[in-house]
């Protein structure tokens, strides 16, 4: 077998190694996201009333989002904030009222009600809310959809990684079975050689003389 069929083979098995490998990955984050669940990353939960909190930017970002439970009606719910530049921004209520658009993509049992933005890091904000809150910092938000982005992008992947190493083993297949049906037969002459004995021959010529 030459160097270029163990080239091909070798780049085959590692290419449908990776595929199998980036498509679990993927998967993985995936699902990771799609199990998620706002309890998983409180920065603040509140009952129904007035309540206070210190925010930090460190691992949350400049704003939060609102997430409540999903027996609680959108246009029934109602949030004020106090303090700095801070400001609430709730979702559109949509089927009679009841739910936020985009609750397509909100986690199950919860619903994502708004976003309070403009949040200071160290700043005191004093919250109001109609029912109990559970705030969960932006950038939790923004990784988790980067993973699950992330994911998809491993799994629609993964196969083009399979591909091209089955592709490579096929060629290295081929390769090592038309090398070695194609060896090449080295023929090597031996051209006897007669060593002339000359003692020999001086006592030949001494006799012819006789």
């Amino acid at each position: 077998m030459n160097t270029g069929t163990k080239l091909m083979l070798g780049l085959g098995a590692i290419g449908i190694v990776v595929g199998i490998l980036v498509m679990i990955l993927g998967a993985g984050a995936v699902g990771g996201a799609e199990d998620w669940r706002p309890t998983d990353d409180i920065f603040w939960e509140g009952e129904r009333g007035t309540d206070s909190f210190v925010h930090f930017d460190e691992g949350v970002g400049s704003y939060v989002v609102v997430m409540v439970t999903d027996d609680i009606r959108c246009d029934e719910f109602t949030l004020e904030i106090e303090g700095g530049m801070a400001s609430w921004e709730q979702d559109w209520c949509v089927e009679d009222g009841k739910l936020p658009s985009g609750h397509e993509d909100d986690p199950e049992g919860w619903l994502h009600l708004g976003t309070i933005k403009g949040l200071e890091d160290g700043e005191e904000y004093t919250i109001t809310t109609s029912h109990g809150v559970v705030l969960v910092g932006g950038e939790v938000i923004e990784g988790l959809i980067v993973d699950f982005l992330g994911g998809l992008a491993a799994i629609c992947g993964g196969p083009t990684f399979l591909c091209c190493g089955l592709l490579f083993l096929i060629i290295g297949g081929v390769m090592a079975v038309t090398s070695s049906g194609t060896k090449t037969q080295t023929q090597i002459e031996i051209t006897p050689s007669v060593e002339v004995d000359s003692e020999n021959n001086e006592l030949e010529d001494g006799y012819d003389k006789d």
